[in-house]
């Protein structure tokens, strides 16, 4: 690629890094709870010892890093997600660029970096971003033939997020086709991912692996949770099914085996998620996004079919268009209102001696701008979660420390009918805060 074009590149990137970070603000978002997490973490406190925590512990070790170099803010803690999926971006033109031609590499990252998913998400801190960055990162390395590396890398993106382990049989199947050492990839990792793996459980104890492997499997494949979330899948990624079809086609007729790899293996693990997780989140389907982008503009290149390069531009054009209410919602500033006036209401009619619980986005974030205590530190609240570890107990630490204030979000405790009758029991509806999504705020009776 001509220098000049790389540059440009670049340059996109790093203004479309500092636009987000200068309408950053807080949003109804899990990334609230690690943002806590973090903060905890800079005090002193551990995961799965002081808190529950159900996923591996770099990301939030990493923000409590940040929060000590910079101080906590909501501005630092989206740093994080900002920097990882701003050079997820540039490894994408690198990964493209290695496999096809410098247009496939420019052209992938130009469209990945319009997708609404990155819009919408790049600054939320899922520790989704991190994994990707990383795996993007093993990828990369695979083409240059630093192998060792390359499994280093991975060990890394699964202590982000596990689900990257679904990309395992992908890089084995990229080290083959690419006629990479494939053994010592997997030796490397495993041993790597042992160690890793050992010396966390050594650390923090039975705990870690309770929360983050015992409690997943049975929160993606056995507990009873909120319906299916396909909605999440079909608005921000229905388009990537049409576009790995095309693409799968034109690998077909081309006969490359690598864009055929590209194109079928990310939607076959998207599927395989749809249909066994019991809740789908639309962050599950990020680490496909970018084999996907790089599969549709190879094949928007070699493909002479009109029809087809039509069909393609067509596809992104309307995926953007039907998710413009979502992009606006999360980056217009007006959006948090709601937040922050549950945040004020808390504020206002708590003192030092009180301490709240409730829907873990909304409670993490009014923890972590007051120092309100949230009960038993339950700073992961999600239902699936009490269930797992009992409801009965869960709701005798609550009324064994008496939060002033317990904060449901749609209906979401009181869906439950252990938690519903704890609450009507014990709690009166004091305030109702409307909006996307609507909360409800439930006082303490006063005996």
């Amino acid at each position: 690629m001509k220098i000049p074009e790389k540059r440009a590149l670049i340059a996109l990137i790093v203004l479309c890094f500092f636009l987000k970070l200068a309408i950053a603000h807080p949003s109804f978002s899990d990334e609230n709870v690690y943002f806590l997490m973090g903060k905890r973490i800079s005090e002193g406190q551990m995961p799965y010892k002081g808190f529950n925590f159900v996923h591996p512990p770099f990301q939030i070790y990493l923000l409590a890093f940040l929060f000590k170099l910079f101080g906590v803010s909501i501005l630092v803690g989206k740093l994080l997600p900002l920097i990882a999926s701003s050079l997820s971006v540039y490894l994408i033109y690198l990964i493209g660029t290695e496999l096809y031609k410098e247009k496939v590499g420019i052209f992938s990252a130009i469209i990945f970096l319009l997708t609404p998913i990155f819009i919408a998400f790049s600054d939320q801190g899922y520790g989704m971003w991190e994994s990707l960055l990383f795996l993007l990162i093993s990828t990369f390395f695979i083409l240059k033939n630093k192998i060792k590396l390359s499994a280093l890398m991975f060990t890394i993106s699964i202590f982000f997020r596990y689900i990257a382990i679904f990309y395992f049989p992908f890089l084995l199947i990229f080290i083959y086709l690419k006629k990479r050492n494939v053994k010592q990839f997997l030796l490397i990792f495993l041993v790597s991912a042992s160690l890793v793996f050992s010396t966390l459980y050594l650390v923090f104890g039975y705990n870690f692996i309770d929360d983050t492997v015992l409690y997943q499997v049975y929160a993606r494949l056995y507990s009873v949770q909120l319906p299916k979330m396909y909605s999440q899948y079909l608005d921000y990624g229905f388009f990537t099914l049409f576009l790995c079809l095309v693409s799968t086609y034109v690998a077909y007729i081309k006969k490359d085996n690598l864009l055929l790899l590209l194109s079928v293996y990310p939607i076959v693990i998207d599927l395989l998620v749809l249909a066994t997780f019991k809740t789908v989140i639309y962050h599950y389907f990020l680490l496909s996004l970018p084999f996907i982008m790089i599969a549709t503009t190879r094949a928007f290149s070699i493909s002479k079919d009109m029809v087809i390069r039509l069909f393609l531009i067509t596809v992104l054009f309307l995926s953007f268009i039907s998710n413009f209410r979502t992009i606006d919602y999360y980056l217009n500033p007006k959006n948090s209102e709601n937040i922050q006036q549950i945040k004020q209401y808390i504020q206002n009619n708590t003192s030092k001696n009180d301490n709240i619980f409730g829907e873990s986005s909304i409670t993490d974030y009014i923890s972590f701008t007051t120092d309100t205590p949230i009960t038993s530190n339950y700073l992961d609240s999600f239902l699936s979660y009490m269930s797992y570890i009992s409801e009965q107990k869960v709701i005798g630490n609550l009324e064994n420390q008496k939060p002033k204030f317990i904060i449901d979000m749609e209906n979401y405790y009181m869906s439950n009918p252990n938690f519903r009758a704890y609450i009507e029991s014990k709690y009166e509806l004091r305030e109702t805060f409307s909006g996307i999504p609507s909360y409800f705020i439930y006082e303490r009776k006063v005996s």
